[in-house]
């Protein structure tokens, strides 16, 4: 992980919230390629960030149609496209578009002239259709303040979109340990045609997705925005507010990315810690303890058992088709993986545990299937396979991925069995895209303000994440949330407004701490029993 620079000449000023988790539970804090710098000259020394402006006057063309969605009790909502370059170094050659939403339901608010642009995660989160037929999910972005939300390019209705329909929904991170040659066939299928439709796949990459916001807010017409973004969409802000600083107010991240350091690598330790920190949660709860017993320690005779014999297991989600499942080491950890993706689905993964353990594995299954229905289509897999590709992914270090991690259940059972284990550079080999991004040559110090948001529990994009950016950034405050796991601005906005609130307040005043006691009372019931029907 690069060494931050903690001497700059500017006055820092930050602000910094902890909140608890529980007591007694402690928080533990190649080469490089050349990079185009967009003035005809390349160089290994500039940041990839140091670009200039695109030279282009891009316009909104209005969609009375709403790319064929029909939002669910919206007022003040309008949709359009924003023509791009496809190379911002070449603006005057192929061109696509984004799909962008304004909701101006809170446009009059006194003080709040400034928009909120709002970023989605994955990569390759489609976040424009849900945000029309979806208010609660309107209501979780609301910050007293026009909205604007957009399908980042290759996602969703912008067009060209880079979906694989080849490519089943969540397959590929099993798949890769259970049939890799069947993997790799499916995303080359997707590959070839998406080459064979004329699609670029290397200028799919995160510094792009940044200048692409820059063009939206000129298209729009505004002078300055406040930008938002929850997971990777935390790492398209934090560039944007890099490469334009004058143009961006404020930034809101929500589990934050450190774009200077392998996210990818990370992740078998992240989930490795999230792990830990559960099992240590638990046994300070009793209702946590009576049902399982020691956490850490059901996890291991679960996947002990597993690995001596896979067992069946017949799901069914609702009106979806019944399929048999076997699950192994791997795909039980997978599945303990996801539960981290939701507060109330970590809430119950102890009982899940117990079940498990028990050699009972339904419940588990179960909520996976329903996971896996509710996401498909949730992610636009073939930007995702370039960003990743393009980026983090294919610069991937197993060895490295592994060095912190001294968990063998992680270091067996899971990561070299997933898509982001060792498998991971056979797929990026496949998609066959250029290098484009390195972490190692970002720089991060911007002086716009900052709101960092993080969750002690989160397996992805763990708290460590978010300290490394609160101590780069020169004015920037951060909030952590003890209980909290990925998405914790998201979980604090549900059911009630506590989310909202931190940030209508920092955007109010980016300058000053937001006020954010509301987040500690946010916590896990551990040792909440399934509900009925699970199996």
């Amino acid at each position: 992980m690069p060494t931050i620079d903690d001497t700059s000449p500017s006055p820092r000023r930050r602000s910094r919230i902890i909140l608890p988790l529980l007591v007694g539970l402690s928080l533990a804090v190649a080469c490089s390629p050349t990079v185009d710098t967009g003035d005809g000259e390349a160089s290994a020394d500039r940041s990839p960030t140091d670009v200039a402006a695109t030279d282009m006057e891009p316009e909104f063309d209005e969609d009375p149609d709403c790319f064929g969605i029909e939002p669910a009790d919206a007022q003040h909502i309008e949709c359009g496209m924003v023509e791009v370059p496809l190379d911002h170094d070449a603006p005057d050659e192929a061109t696509i578009e984004l799909a962008v939403v304004i909701d101006g339901t809170a446009a009059d608010t006194e003080g709040s002239e400034v928009p909120l642009l709002v970023l989605g995660g994955g990569p390759g989160e489609v976040l424009v259709e849900p945000y029309l037929t979806t208010p609660q999910l309107r209501e979780v972005f609301a910050a007293g303040r026009t909205t604007i939300v957009i399908d980042q390019r290759g996602v969703g209705s912008s067009d060209p979109a880079l979906d694989c329909p080849e490519i089943p929904a969540l397959e590929v991170q099993e798949s890769a340990a259970e049939d890799l040659h069947a993997a790799l066939d499916a995303l080359g299928a997707c590959r070839d045609r998406l080459a064979d439709d004329g699609v670029d796949l290397g200028a799919y990459h995160h510094l792009a997705n940044a200048r692409d916001v820059e063009l939206v807010r000129r298209a729009l017409g505004h002078d300055q925005l406040n930008v938002r973004g929850t997971s990777y969409g935390t790492q398209v802000a934090l560039l944007t507010g890099q490469m334009f600083p004058d143009a961006v107010r404020s930034v809101v991240l929500s589990s934050p990315v450190d774009p200077r350091a392998n996210w990818v690598d990370g992740v078998p330790a992240g989930f490795a810690r999230s792990l830990d920190r559960l099992a240590a949660a638990c046994r300070e709860v009793d209702a946590c303890t009576e049902r399982v017993g020691d956490l850490g320690a059901a996890i291991d005779q679960t996947v002990r058992r597993l690995d001596d014999q896979p067992e069946e297991v017949t799901v069914q989600p609702p009106g979806g088709e019944t399929t048999t499942v076997s699950y192994t080491p791997s795909r039980f950890l997978g599945g303990l993986f996801t539960f981290f993706y939701q507060a109330e689905l970590t809430a119950m993964l102890p009982a899940v545990v117990d079940r498990a353990r028990d050699g009972d594995l339904a419940p588990l299954a179960n909520i996976v299937a329903i996971l896996e229905q509710q996401l498909e289509g949730g992610v636009t897999a073939g930007m995702q396979q370039s960003m990743l590709c393009t980026g983090e992914a294919g610069l991937a270090d197993p060895e490295r991925a592994l060095a912190e991690v001294d968990d063998p259940l992680i270091t067996e059972y899971w990561y070299p069995r997933t898509m982001l284990g060792e498998p991971i550079g056979e797929f990026c080999a496949r998609w066959d895209v250029e290098q484009v991004y390195d972490p190692a040559e970002v720089t991060l110090d911007a002086e716009v303000p900052t709101l960092i948001v993080t969750g002690g529990l989160d397996h992805v994009t763990p708290p460590e994440l978010g300290e490394q950016v609160h101590e780069a950034l020169p004015v920037s405050h951060l909030v952590e949330v003890g209980w909290a796991v990925h998405a914790p601005l998201e979980a604090l906005s549900l059911p009630g407004p506590c989310g909202q609130d931190i940030v209508t307040d920092f955007l109010n005043d980016p300058e000053s701490e937001p006020d954010a006691d509301c987040a500690a009372d946010f916590t896990l019931q551990l040792g909440t029993p399934l509900p009925p029907g699970l199996g």
